[in-house]
This record gives C-alpha cells, structure tokens and sequence, in this order.
C-alpha cells in the first residue's frame, strides 16, 4: 500500500461484514414507523393508521485500499450475494446482524488501489443493546451490594451503644424484625406466589399463571412444584425465626438481608417478587418519643432497625428489577417512577437523619436502577388502545394486529375478557 492511501486509511474508522474489513467514509439510517394512509372520497385530510415500528435501515459508504483490494472486493461480493443475515461490526453502530438489500461498488477514475463501496443494510438484531443490558444489570448488582455494606455498617453505628443498654432494647429491635418479617411470610403465602410457581410448569397454564421471565422446568411436576414452594415457607419462617433470635448489630442486619433475598429466590417471577417486596420495603412503626435513658435507647433501635429491614428490602427489589422483562414502554415508565419514587423517600430520610453514607449508597442505587429501566423502556413497543365494532376472538385478533395468532396469549392477559372467544371491543394493546 502507498504512503499516501496508508495515511488515508488510517484517518477513518475501521468496520467490517461477514467478517471481511473495508474503511468507513460515512454512514446514515433511516427509521420510523409503518403507516397504511387511508384517503376517503368527500372527506378532508386523510387517516393514518399505524402498523407498528419500521425496519431500520441503514446506509454505509466506505472503501477498501491495498495490495489485496480486489479480494476483498471479491469477498464482499460473496458476503452481498449470501443467503443468510451476517454480523455487521460498525464503530459508531456497534454490533448488528443484519440482511444487505443493497451493494455496490466503484473504481474511481484515476486512483489506483482503492475500490469505494456502498452498502444499504436492513438491521435484524442489535447485539450491542444485549451488552449494554448486561453491563447495566451488573452495575445494579455492584450498587445493591454496596448499599447491603454501608447498610450494615450504618445500622451498626446507630444501634451498638443503644443495645448495650440492656434487653429490653435488643427485645424491641427484635419485636420490630418478628412484625417485619410477618410480611414475608404472608407474601409466600399469598395466592399471587402460588400462581408463580404454577408459572414453571410446562403447558398452558391459564392466563393467571403467566409469569414474567420466569424459566420453564420441563421436568416439573404438579407435585414437585409444591414441594418446593413448602420448602422455601420453611426456610423463611425459620429465617425469620432465627432473625428475632440475635442480639447484636451486624447479625441483625445479616439475619434481615437472608429473609428478603430467601423470599425473592424462591420466587420464579420477577413481578411477583418485586410486588411482594415492595410492603416490606415501605415497613413503618410507630415510634413513642421519651425523655428517659431507656426509652431514648429502645426509639433510637426500633427506628434503625425498621431502617435497616426497609434498606435490605430495596436492595432485593433492585435485583429482581434487574430481571424482570417487562412487555412495553409505559410498564417499564410506571415501574420507573414508582421505584425511584420510594427510593428518593427512603435517601431523603436518610439525609434528614444525617446519614450521608447511606443517602449516597440509596441515591447510586437509584441511578443505576432507573437508567436500567429506562434503557428497557426505551426498547420496547407502545400501548395502543383497540378498538372494535363488537366482540372478536383473541385468535382472529392476534392475526389482525400482528400478523401472528400465537400473540392471542397477550392479548388475553391485558385485556382479560370473559371468554377469550369474545374479546372487549375497547382495550389496551401493544403497538408492534
């Protein structure tokens, strides 16, 4: 290669498909939405109805340059003409697997060594958003530990001297983790839990079954299912048991960490375990203020250690959020603001009460939680609102909206009508 196309080549950014490399000069997309215009005789303007989101497309022009740029001229031409979709490596794009609808390519007149070539790529998968996501559900797991650690260590600088005072402190700390931890054996209990176990079963198991993101167990039983379920009521409830059982700072806070993240792994469905959660992580006690050094002593341990069990509990739910797949935009948006909602409440009490390490552990927590979310949100269809003149099946539907019958399921849940034969005629779907 010439001095001259060696310093050209290396002032722009390299990419390369099906693996073959080539210089990019520039790129472009196209995106938006599909829309069928319906224009009516005698009326004024026109109606636009929507069909979901557009393929993206983007255009890329660049050139190959070097004693070997007639093969990949040639190997480019390969990779244009095959069948399947390839894996477009982009410097600003990212990583694509995409189908080429177009490629051409041109000898410019008087340059030797260099062939320009332009392509026009219809994208089929992003692989970067999945490395993204992976990178965001770690920072959630990097922050819910960190705030497990200052947590801990927080409730241990409030509470040691007020636990020394005696046992009725420690017999007050632990009342307040026995009326905690009630809640988490009422959630596992509770009919919702049950329908997410049921969720693991191979087969349609009724719209009420439906869990989210939970794994099938192919090999699970009826039987097994609720020998499972038994098993993790008995270990939180001896969990909990053993919670009202200590006596010192740090195995309090260690004791209440292991009930709530017991109760979110022995739930399959995310949802569910963020909706079980989410009472225990808004635990509040009333507190009588006193003048006396034991009274003082039993308010300051009973208000740390409510602290202490609404903290670990936040810390579970920003674990489960981190796999949780909700199904549109607007259900990750009201997720979004809900949580970030509590978690602002639960940092702001924490500043008032001047613990600044737990306010910034609260406070990263959130940012790393709600960007997650957001990032999700940000790739998911809208909700629409469908309408019909009277009653369709949910089969006939799914084909209409979508193209695809085996989407009946969906819309079941969401619209939840009597019979699936007889869908609502107002109801609330997703777009694409």
């Amino acid at each position: 290669m010439s001095g001259t196309l060696t310093t050209l080549a290396e002032e722009y950014l390299q990419c390369s498909f099906w693996g073959v490399p080539f210089v990019v000069l520039g790129s472009g997309g196209q995106a938006g939405r599909k829309q069928a215009v319906h224009d009516y005789p005698y009326r004024d303007g026109v109606w636009t109805e929507d069909l979901g989101r557009r393929a993206r497309m983007y255009h890329v022009r660049g050139f190959v340059c070097g004693p070997e740029y007639m093969a990949q001229r040639d190997l480019l031409i390969n990779a244009a003409e095959a069948a399947d979709a390839g894996l477009l490596v982009h410097p600003t794009l990212g990583i694509l697997r995409v189908t080429l609808s177009n490629f051409s390519w041109m000898e410019p007149d008087g340059i030797m060594g260099r062939i320009d070539v332009d392509f026009d790529f219809l994208e089929q998968k992003n692989y970067l958003s999945t490395i993204i996501q992976t990178s965001l559900d770690a920072a959630i797991g990097a922050a819910a530990l960190a705030a497990q650690m200052v947590g801990s260590t927080t409730y241990s600088g409030a509470v040691t001297s007020s636990l020394s005072v005696g046992s009725p402190v420690i017999s007050a700390a632990q009342s307040v983790v026995g009326g905690w931890g009630n809640l988490a054996s009422s959630a596992i209990r509770s009919p919702r839990v049950n329908s997410a176990a049921i969720a693991t079963l191979p087969g349609n198991n009724g719209r009420y079954a439906a869990g989210n993101a939970g794994t099938i167990d192919s090999t699970a039983t009826v039987d097994s299912v609720l020998q499972n379920l038994t098993a993790s009521r008995t270990k939180i409830d001896s969990l909990i048991e053993n919670a009202q059982e200590q006596t010192t700072a740090t195995s309090l806070a260690d004791a209440v960490l292991n009930v709530t993240e017991q109760l979110r792994q022995a739930i399959n469905d995310p949802g569910t375990q963020i909706s079980v959660l989410l009472p225990m992580a808004t635990y509040k006690i009333d507190v009588t203020p006193s003048s006396a050094p034991i009274g003082s002593a039993i308010a300051t341990a009973s208000t740390s250690t409510a602290q202490i069990c609404c903290w670990m509990a936040f810390t579970s739910i920003a674990l489960a959020c981190a796999t949780w797949q909700p199904t549109s935009a607007e259900e990750a948006e009201n997720l979004r603001l809900r949580v970030a909602t509590l978690l602002d409440d639960a940092a702001t009490e924490a500043a008032d009460a001047g613990l600044d390490d737990m306010w910034r552990a609260l406070r990263s927590l959130r940012v790393q939680v709600t960007t997650d979310l957001s990032q999700r949100a940000s790739q998911l269809p809208d909700q629409i609102t469908v309408t019909r003149n009277a009653p369709v099946p949910a089969l006939v539907l799914g084909q209409q909206l979508y193209a695809d019958a085996s989407r009946a399921p969906d819309l079941i849940r969401r619209a939840d009508p009597i019979h699936p034969a007889f869908m609502p005629t107002q109801f609330e779907a997703l777009s694409s």
